[in-house]
């Protein structure tokens, strides 16, 4: 055995000064090794977050934990380079080793990730009611299946730097260029993985793909290693290739500063995110190009260190300038955020990524560059402490790892929830200013020194930011998300804040519009995108989720609600006639609280009800652990586009929700296809056909479809069973409220059965875990979706499809199928109204004489029903009806075929000064509708000057002149 002099000695000898040339083209060849682990790395890291999530949970503490696990893994390869040096074998083939070890293992857990998910289910279910058990089990599970390539990519960076030709050149610019080719990488792997791969080739595919590139940088290094000979450093055999060495002193200060601005940085990238997400759709492509810029900053940076730091001597003078210009940076970026380029519209997905990455260089690129350049220089001055690269490299990234591990939890589960985004950034401001005081010397502050005067200046700038700052500019940013929801075309409001929050995962904001000074509806908005609202369209879909199941199966006991939203939904289900209990699943604990904030006709709070219990959970991992089997589930998610909602939408998860139904159980499911294109629509409808054998597809006059499925062959309903809904007082009054007035009603909601999705999915690939970019970023075609839906809306075919279905034939009560033709000629003409628009009066003449139906009336009038009830309760309340309430009160005696009291009220109108043109159209309609011809024709010769001849007028002319004998005026 050698005496450590001697071996000491012997390195000594064998690392003479290569030419500089050879020693470039090194540090050259060996970032581009690093380069290729970064993409590799990157990949692995975004494929496990995500299979992990599907396997262990995806709620805010298991993403924590989750990621937890990751970074735990990282720290401990970074704790073992920090407490051992290199022996038995040269560090390129150690670091090739270290790198097959992540491809083998990173690919296992890719392949074998799903499958854990579904061997655990039982054990989940056997611990359900111990919950804090099973939150630990998850942890240590999720932490022992990355432990082993995780640990092995915190190994490789400090390994590689134990290259004997790496000895030779300047540290920090080694370290620099290192560091920053890996990141770059990173960059590469974000962007491909996110932007091509999965799509290409699935999850498992990109996870080989992952797999390759890091062994081709492993092969590279093995060349590198074969090309040198003997030049590498030869070390005595030993049973492990690294030795433990922890006699050094480790330089506190500096190890803090490393943790400190790994924390600032990863707080700052939830903080950013969340600020950024008020002006960009959360999509998977989004977050990739946020992910990418920040990385992008961090590895140009490193490279900069790598270019000027050419004697690490200087290196500590620095760090505190350095710290300095990352907190005026962090409030520059955020002051000057080009919020211009972004004009939100409405729910769109089509925002261009041209615009994302201008938006998010502008933020978050300045602090990323700064912290690029910081890393290598932390960890250059620590090197110069302990002299030996490896345990320098990773101690600094151990301290580094931990602070970036502890970042994200510490942004959002204390800041972002107390303080929020603006404050929480100007924070994260002060810590770089206490870091770079913790960081220089009293001499670095002398302005004796040239140092001394740029650290005074910089931090002098630091506080006129703080002392200027405009402390309100939150409510411009919220207020941009909001916007869109608050006024018209035309700029004038129409809804107003009521309340916000912002918590752990999201910003939310509830906006609430006034109709004749009271509560009309409320709309929720998650970051910048509507989530879901109460108003008289989403509240007719929304409540079907409930009565299209408990109309099929009224038994019902057992509901379970995944996705609370408005709770309109859960105030549906709990009309039940027979609805003892009531689960609700929401991710969000923040949606709960808002549940209070809401008010209306006949609303009171579900979540008060005592067969209410709710769980802040994912809806997928609580199907997957949850023991207990329901008569009825009902998923309304986010939508699919959102990023985290597909594996939502997918063939498993619908497998899931089959497997927590009893025998004979129902599921319904949102099936926005206004939001997708046609192919990914019948990509979603094949996965929940695979999953659902009895499925079927109903809607509304609208393009938001509900997919319903059955388990097992279902059970025909008697008439009076079905009956019930209608009869009862409750159930009754607020069917009618959404226009499903009578039972026919329901078979004129009928889209498809199971049959006719095989028919149209035929050569589709479902939606599945695997292959979830069958779900694009691409904004959809509403032309296509139109022409689509129009298909099953056209009564003719709707009525054929409905009769000879052989679903319909086994579940529907045959008595109700009178007069069914009518109902879908309904449901046509207001999808075409809504759609293309319409002769508003033609379609009026065609409700009242041929259809007793209310809704139609007030709808094609520009009411509802609860724009009724609200102008009917304000007008009682005054002698003499406001005249803002006329329209809706003369679409209501309408609607009630109340000829004589729509024409008072019009009469009226006329009497008070505000009769328009279409009102004197309407009236004259009446007049004629009513019998009194004469009048019609006193009042169109009245107003003929006013009165231009055009389609519409000929039409009216005509249609008076042969219905009713109607002459027209000159």
């Amino acid at each position: 055995m050698l005496k450590q002099s001697t071996v000491s000695a012997h390195v000594r000898n064998h690392s003479a000064p290569p030419r500089n040339g050879y020693a470039g083209a090194r540090v050259a060849i060996l970032s581009g090794v690093l380069f290729l682990s970064g993409i590799g790395a990157l990949i692995f890291e975004t494929l496990w977050l995500r299979l992990s999530g599907l396997a262990f949970g995806n709620s805010v503490w298991a993403a924590a934990l989750i990621l937890s696990s990751f970074m735990a893994g990282l720290a401990l390869g970074n704790a073992i380079a920090a407490s051992s040096r290199v022996r038995r074998w040269r560090p390129l083939h150690l670091y090739a080793v270290l790198e097959v070890l992540v491809a083998l293992f990173g690919c296992t857990i890719v392949f074998g990730l799903p499958l854990m998910g579904e061997l655990m289910r039982p054990v989940w279910q056997m611990l359900w009611n111990y919950q804090p058990t099973l939150i630990g089990l998850r942890f240590v599970l999720s932490f022992l299946v990355l432990l082993i390539p995780t640990t092995a990519m915190g190994l490789t960076l400090p390994v590689l730097v134990e290259d004997p030709i790496l000895r030779r050149v300047n540290f920090g610019r080694a370290i620099g260029f290192l560091y920053g080719s890996n990141t770059l990488g990173a960059v590469a792997g974000a962007v491909l993985g996110e932007g091509y791969l999965i799509g290409a080739f699935g999850v498992h595919g990109t996870g080989v793909a992952a797999g390759l590139t890091v062994c081709i940088a492993a092969a590279i290094a093995l060349l590198v290693a074969r090309v040198d000979g003997d030049t590498a450093v030869f070390i005595p055999q030993r049973m492990f290739p690294l030795r433990l060495n922890v006699s050094y002193r480790p330089p506190w200060r500096l190890l803090f500063v490393a943790f400190g601005t790994g924390c600032v940085l990863l707080s700052l990238e939830v903080i950013w995110f969340r600020f950024l997400r008020l002006y960009v759709a959360s999509s998977p492509t989004a977050f990739a190009i946020m992910l990418a810029v920040v990385l992008a900053g961090i590895g140009l940076g490193g490279i900069v260190a790598g270019a000027i730091h050419r004697r690490s001597a200087r290196l500590n003078q620095l760090l505190p300038a350095l710290l300095l210009l990352a907190a005026i940076a962090t409030l520059l970026s955020y002051l000057f955020f080009p919020e211009r380029l972004v004009q939100t519209r409405a729910g769109v997905f089509d925002l261009s990524w041209r615009a994302v990455t201008l938006v998010s260089i502008a933020l978050m690129f300045p602090v990323a560059f700064l912290s690029g350049i910081l890393f290598p220089s932390i960890v250059a001055c620590v090197q110069a402490r302990l002299e030996d690269r490896m345990n320098s490299t990773g101690i600094t990234t151990l301290f580094n790892t931990t602070g970036a591990a502890a970042g994200p939890l510490l942004a959002s589960f204390v800041l972002l929830p107390s303080i929020g985004y603006q404050w929480s950034l100007i924070l994260c401001a002060a810590g770089y200013v206490l870091l770079s005081i913790l960081v220089s010397e009293r001499s670095d502050w002398s302005i004796r020194r040239p140092i001394g005067l740029v650290a005074i200046a910089l931090c002098a700038a630091v506080i006129l930011l703080l002392a200027i700052f405009p402390y309100h500019r939150a409510e411009s940013h919220f207020a941009h998300a909001s916007r869109p929801y608050e006024t018209d075309e035309h700029g004038n409001a129409l809804a107003h804040v009521v309340k916000r929050i912002e918590g752990t995962s999201d910003t939310l904001q509830l906006v609430r519009r006034d109709l004749f000074g009271e509560p009309y509806y409320y709309r929720l908005l998650t970051n910048a995108f509507s989530m879901s609202a109460t108003n008289p369209r989403n509240q007719r879909y929304m409540r079907l989720f409930a009565y299209l199941p408990l109309a099929l199966r009224p038994e019902s006991e057992d509901v379970l609600l995944l996705c609370y939203g408005c709770g309109v939904t859960a105030d549906a289900f709990l009309h039940g006639l027979h609805v003892k209990r009531m689960d609700v699943v929401e991710i969000s604990k923040e949606v709960l609280r808002l549940a209070d904030f809401y008010s209306g006709i006949n609303y009171s709070n579900p979540l008060r009800d005592p067969r209410v219990t709710t769980f802040i959970q994912d809806g997928r991992f609580f199907l997957q652990a949850s023991p207990r089997q329901y008569d009825i589930i009902s998923g309304e998610p986010p939508p699919p586009k959102v990023a985290g909602a597909v594996n939502l939408y997918t063939e498993e998860f619908f497998s899931l929700m089959n497997s927590r139904l009893k025998q004979g159980g129902i599921a319904t499911f949102w099936l926005p296809i206004n939001q997708l294109k046609v192919e990914e629509s019948k990509a979603i409808l094949c996965a929940f056909h695979n999953a659902f054998p009895n499925a079927s597809v109903w809607a509304s006059a609208d393009q938001e479809w509900i997919m319903m499925g059955i388990k097992g062959p279902g059970r025909k309903v008697k008439e009076e069973e079905f009956r019930q809904l209608w009869s009862n007082p409750d159930t009754g009054a607020d069917l009618r409220r959404i226009g499903v007035e009578v039972p026919q009603q329901f078979g004129a909601l009928f889209v498809m059965d199971g049959e006719e999705i095989d028919r149209i999915t035929e050569g589709v690939a479902p939606l599945t875990d695997i292959y979830p970019k069958r779900l694009t970023d691409e904004p959809w075609n509403d032309q296509a979706n139109h022409r689509f839906a129009l298909m099953y809306i056209e009564a003719p075919s709707g009525v054929q499809r409905f009769l000879r279905s052989p679903l319909i034939s086994a579940i529907w009560p045959e008595p109700l199928n009178e007069s069914l033709e009518s109902f879908f000629i309904v449901r046509q003409t207001r999808y075409l109204s809504e759609m293309i628009g319409s002769n508003k009066l033609a379609e009026l003449d065609l409700y009242l004489r041929h259809s007793r139906l209310r809704m139609p009336v007030l709808e094609v009038l520009g009411s509802d029903g609860f724009r009724l009830a609200i102008a009917e309760r304000v007008a009682e309340k005054s002698q003499t009806p406001p005249l803002e309430t006329m329209p809706d009160l003369i679409a209501g005696a309408l609607a009630r075929r109340d000829i004589e009291g729509a024409i008072r009220l019009l009469e009226s109108e006329k009497d008070r000064g505000v009769f328009s043109l279409n009102d004197t159209f309407l009236l004259t309609y009446l007049y004629c509708l009513n019998g009194s011809v004469e009048k019609a024709e006193a009042l169109a010769a009245a107003n003929a000057g006013s009165i231009k001849r055009d389609w519409f007028v000929d039409w009216l002319w005509g249609k008076l002149h042969a219905d009713f004998g109607f002459r027209p005026p000159g």
